[in-house]
């Protein structure tokens, strides 16, 4: 089996920090929550099968942009209801993760999402 990048690979360390004061959090606590994240969607389904799901699944395609490292997309609410449900995430701690989240797809990408659905990001493994 080949190596995997860590989880956090797709995620500026600055940028969490600053989203993590912003938040009223440690930044060790979102770095935490941000892995968490990313390995539970690594562990089930898969990041190219949620991604494969979702192309198939809603009405517009959710990729934004596609890189060797990363997806970046744009989701339907519901995606973060089940994401933060799944996590057991307080109201603080989903807003975190969904503001890291916000500015890692605006900071990697020269794309510019479409309306207000929130953004994703899934570091491939």
């Amino acid at each position: 089996m080949s190596e995997q990048r860590d989880p956090l690979a797709a995620f500026d360390a600055g940028l969490t920090r600053s989203v993590a004061d912003d938040a009223g959090l440690s930044p060790d606590r979102l770095r935490e929550l941000v892995g968490r994240h990313q390995q539970s969607v690594r562990d089930n389904p898969g990041v190219d099968d949620i991604v494969y799901e979702w192309r198939n699944y809603f009405h517009r395609d959710p990729v934004l942009e596609r890189t060797d490292a990363a997806y970046y997309l744009q989701v339907r609410d519901h995606v973060w209801d089940e994401f933060a449900e799944s996590l057991d995430l307080t109201d603080d701690e989903r807003a975190a993760l969904v503001a890291v989240h916000r500015k890692q797809v605006r900071a990697g990408t020269a794309v510019e999402p479409a309306g207000d659905d929130p953004l994703l990001v899934l570091g491939r493994p």
